[in-house]
């Protein structure tokens, strides 16, 4: 997923979709441990979409926090 991607998601569809990742990065492990994984960058995408989706919703929490102090 690309970054301006999930920029323009919703904080409620970036949360949605950061637990489905979590959910398919932990069937990517079960089946890297049993050698069933045939695409093993796809668990390296997944890593990285989280990562994603996490430094999102920071930014939001802090833009969020800045604008009620002032």
């Amino acid at each position: 997923m690309k970054f301006y991607q999930i920029k323009d998601m919703t904080s409620e569809d970036l949360k949605h979709n950061l637990k489905d990742s979590y959910e398919a990065l932990e069937n990517y492990r079960f089946q890297h441990a049993s050698g069933q994984l045939e695409n093993y960058k796809a668990m390296s995408n997944t890593k990285k979409d989280i990562a994603k989706i996490l430094t999102v919703l920071r930014q939001r929490e802090i833009a969020e926090k800045s604008n009620s102090k002032k």
